[in-house]
């Protein structure tokens, strides 16, 4: 089976996003670069709520690179009632019953599927036990406000963690497992 792997970058005071949405805090340099390439190899699927769709594809369209031949290239699937298409390269557009597909494609042949972003449609997948793991880039910032990337209302969940991996310029790599 698949497994399902959410990626995000995450202030130190929860948020993965500033208000309005504004991500100009993320601390991006080389090591954090290799890691995302390193890690891309192990996915071939990508799953996206619609709001993080529309700024990815806004964005990995025009950009060039080792990480954008994989954003472009790779299969994606936008989980959207509201979202008319989806005119990026290899996208879906899924309509229905999110944790129905979300299961038919962990149980297809394939590489790991990574979520990005997308904190409503990841607490969809959490209330259907569906995370297999959740990667955080801890970056060294407080924003005070902004969206957090976990929703009030999901259950608890108790996690493992399986690596952690700080970076010369504060940004700190953790991986957690869900224990149950």
């Amino acid at each position: 089976m698949r497994r399902l792997i959410t990626w995000n970058m995450l202030s130190l005071d929860g948020f993965f996003a500033a208000p309005g949405g504004n991500l100009d805090w993320f601390v991006f340099e080389d090591e954090l670069d290799r890691y995302i390439k390193d890690n891309q190899l192990a996915s071939d699927t990508l799953l996206f709520g619609r709001a993080t769709y529309e700024g990815m594809a806004a964005y990995w369209t025009t950009a060039a690179g080792e990480i954008a031949d994989f954003m472009n290239g790779a299969a994606k699937y936008v989980f959207s009632r509201t979202l008319e298409k989806a005119d990026w390269r290899n996208t879906t557009l899924v309509k229905g019953d999110a944790a129905e597909t979300v299961r038919r494609l962990k149980s297809e042949p394939g590489k790991d599927i990574f979520v990005f972003g997308s904190a409503i449609f990841t607490a969809t997948l959490m209330r259907h036990k569906l995370v297999d793991e959740y990667r955080i880039g801890l970056n060294p910032v407080i924003l005070g406000k902004g969206i957090p990337l976990f929703k009030e209302g999901i259950e608890p969940v108790k996690l493992r963690l399986t690596l952690t991996r700080p970076l010369k310029s504060g940004v700190v790599i953790l991986h957690y497992e869900p224990t149950g």
